[in-house]
């Protein structure tokens, strides 16, 4: 009897081991695979590129390759359009916005995708079952994607649709910020992977032309049109397409109007911007969007601003209006020329930031215009969602006047938020929420400037999959995964706790009073608490030079914002005693060459952070930015107030 209950034991593990390897398919075994790829003869550039990056993971985790196959066999990856395939069995389509649909059996899977974008992330989404991770773009040498080294690679049966929840998710990349930097190219392709479907760029407007001839020569055009990217911009460019060089000298009076004169339209501060009450200026600005839209058939978006920062024209005539009603005149104007010129392009202008800060009064926007609300500044313990939010009755005001409205969030804007990039919880999920319950169509995550790209990468990473897979993949399970993956099984743990506490909202503010060295001694207090844990998980990776190196880019990030701390205060002690003109000059004398002597100290750190850690800090702009415009400006004047 006890043989016979032995015997049915092991036939029911036998039985039940059978039963789960049949639930699994098996798509490599000790380093060799039987499976191939099929693609849909109607497959395009996107879906193809997605077939070469599935190929791509599979050997670098397993070091089998997968062949192309023109046969829907046994043990095949069938790849396409799901109107294509036609297949029987997949799930439903969710509904939203560039979906996908997978299907995995023990012999086949299928990757469906509602439009070629669909059909590449649902290759992401399968080799992130498979353990692959993008968290930082591929840029770092020393830093590698998170590709795990597997040669039995296995998925279990099932089947799932997603969808995003807003339409359009853009990427304000940094790498294309001003100049076109060699690692666009890895930037994007991190985008991709993370779910956003556009591009942003910011141009200087006397070299539009040509830095658009850089993306098409080093490849940026054709690394968008294989990943389905879509290009917005060129952002702040109102005079390139009425410029003073072309039109001043024979009209002047379609430019800015200050003081008592008409002026150029930019190049000299306080920049002006032009006459938009000039109606032969506007139309002349519109034939020669006209003329570039047609030239760079490249852009989905055009997204025009006036010069930043600078000043309505104070001519009479536009002093009768508001610079809000004269400027969404103008965009109404072009908006209504673009449906002829360019149908499928679509005109966005920017409310809640410089001349559309207040809603308008007399004109309104049409219902071809777009926007992109900006607020800029924002301090992250706010979300748009919360009913305190200092800017939410304005936001839902402008939104209120468009069908297409997208929300750019500065989660990486490193000249007013920490550098160190604590992940701005709080507020990703808040955001999110906010967009989805009001309808809003777009999210755009700007980052800049170039330098801090690794710092930031967890907030914009979550900036393009939390809006596709909302309310799914949020952003404090995802911030866990983070740290296991990315830092390892010894250290995750404890920098999982590390970033959650980074990113709580009672303790973002600390990262801001630091990141302008303004941090009290309560601050001081608790970063040092923070260094120790880095100091903890920098021992536990002792062993693993790679866990090791990204515990270093996080602890010499934390690093500068301890030397930064309090630092202000030396200067602001001096602006103060310079001020109440304190009779003892030589001790201020003292105070001075002490503070110099400090910043001196400052930027030397800085100097080595930006050497030892790609994408921690750009030295460069920590100096210009935060040292010098906060330290060595204050301190010049001071010490000329003191001798004169």
């Amino acid at each position: 009897m006890r043989n016979l209950c032995w015997f049915t034991m092991v036939a029911l593990c036998v039985m039940a081991a059978r039963q789960s390897e049949a639930a699994m398919a098996q798509i490599t075994k000790r380093g060799k695979t039987t499976w191939r790829i099929h693609m849909h003869a109607n497959a395009g550039v996107v879906e193809r590129f997605a077939a070469n990056e599935l190929t791509k993971y599979i050997h670098r985790m397993s070091g089998a390759g997968l062949t192309i196959t023109g046969t829907n066999s046994p043990n095949t990856v069938t790849l396409g359009l799901r109107k294509d395939l036609k297949i029987t069995g997949l799930p439903a389509p969710k509904p939203g916005y560039d979906g996908y649909s997978i299907l995995v059996e023990a012999t086949r899977i299928v990757i469906a995708g509602d439009n070629p974008r669909g059909v590449l992330y649902g290759v992401y989404d399968l080799l992130e079952q498979l353990g692959c991770r993008w968290y930082h773009p591929a840029i770092d040498p020393k830093d590698p994607e998170v590709v795990p080294k597997n040669p039995d690679l296995k998925l279990p049966v099932g089947k799932w649709s997603e969808s995003a929840r807003i339409e359009d998710r853009v990427y304000w990349i940094s790498g294309l910020a001003f100049k076109v930097m060699p690692e666009s190219v890895a930037q994007l392709d991190w985008a991709a992977k993370n779910r956003y479907n556009g591009l942003s760029w910011q141009c200087i407007p006397e070299k539009i032309d040509e830095h658009l001839g850089e993306m098409k020569s080093k490849g940026i055009f054709t690394a968008m049109e294989k990943r389905g990217l879509m290009l917005h911009g060129p952002g702040h460019s109102f005079p390139y397409f009425l410029a003073t060089d072309k039109y001043f000298d024979k009209h002047p009076e379609w430019f800015g109007f200050r003081d008592g004169k008409r002026q150029p339209h930019g190049g000299k501060w306080p920049l002006t911007n032009f006459c938009m009450s000039n109606p032969q200026a506007d139309e002349e600005f519109i034939r020669n969007v006209a003329v570039f839209a047609k030239k760079y058939p490249q852009f989905h978006w055009l997204d025009l601003l006036p010069i930043d920062g600078g000043v309505p024209c104070q001519c009479e005539e536009c002093l009768r209006s508001s610079p809000t009603d004269l400027l969404i005149g103008l965009y109404n104007k072009l908006a209504d020329r673009m449906k002829t010129v360019a149908p499928n392009v679509i005109v966005d202008c920017v409310p809640g930031y410089g001349q559309l800060t207040d809603p308008p009064s007399e004109v309104f926007p049409s219902d071809r215009l777009a926007a992109v609300y900006a607020h800029w500044g924002r301090n992250h313990n706010q979300s748009y969602d919360d009913p305190y939010y200092s800017r939410r009755a304005n936001m839902l005001v402008w939104t209120s006047y468009f069908k297409r409205f997208t929300i750019c969030s500065y989660y990486a804007a490193n000249s007013h938020q920490p550098f160190t990039g604590p992940p701005f919880l709080h507020a990703l999920e808040g955001d999110t929420k906010f967009m989805v319950e009001h309808g809003v169509t777009g999210a755009l995550v700007l980052e800049y400037p170039y330098g801090f790209w690794w710092s930031n990468s967890f907030n914009v990473r979550m900036g393009g999959l939390y809006p596709y897979y909302y309310p799914n993949r949020d952003p404090r399970s995802e911030l866990k995964d983070y740290a296991q993956h990315y830092y390892g099984p010894k250290a995750g743990p404890l920098m999982a706790d590390y970033l959650l506490m980074t990113g709580a909202t009672e303790n973002l503010e600390r990262t801001y009073r630091a990141s302008r060295g303004e941090a009290d001694d309560a601050d001081i207090i608790w970063l040092n608490d923070m260094r120790t844990m880095l100091t903890r998980a920098a021992q536990l990776t002792a062993n693993d030079p790679l866990h090791s190196y990204r515990v270093s880019k996080l602890t010499s990030g934390m690093d500068m914002l301890i030397h930064l701390g309090g630092s202000r205060r030396k200067i602001q002690d001096i602006e103060k005693a310079v001020e109440d003109k304190v009779s003892d000059k030589a001790a201020v004398r003292k105070q001075i060459a002490d503070a110099k002597t400090m910043v001196a100290d400052l930027i030397a750190h800085a100097e080595k952070i930006g050497v030892l850690n790609d994408g921690v800090v750009d030295a460069e702009w920590l100096k210009g930015w935060t040292i010098n415009r906060t330290y060595t400006e204050p301190l010049n004047a001071a010490e000329k107030k003191l001798t004169d």
